[in-house]
């Protein structure tokens, strides 16, 4: 018995799909220390959704899937390059009554 995707089974998927290829990409990430591009990873993940949800998606919605993650790949390793000091404020500041 199928039943209809939701995005909760889609994100848990997709949370197993990631897991699975930081699983299987630990051993090749020891002996090599250059991590891999972007957009590689992005189309390792769009394949795992693709396998997994590729009937319920055309292919316009699996090139968008890609490039979001392509982006939040991107989006991660330059908030991992990001510096901070432990005494920094957040970007934004809350002031009650303003």
């Amino acid at each position: 018995m199928s039943e209809q995707p939701s995005r909760r089974r889609f994100m848990k998927a997709a949370a197993l799909g990631t897991v699975a290829v930081t699983a299987a990409a630990t051993p090749a990430l020891a002996q090599e220390r250059t991590p891999a591009p972007a957009d590689r990873q992005a189309q390792a993940l769009a394949e795992i959704v693709r396998l997994r949800f590729g009937q319920h998606l055309n292919e316009a919605q699996m090139k968008s899937v890609q490039q979001r993650l392509a982006r939040a790949l991107a989006t991660a390793e330059q908030l991992k390059r990001t510096r901070l000091e432990n005494g920094d404020e957040p970007a934004f500041v809350f002031v009650p009554g303003e």
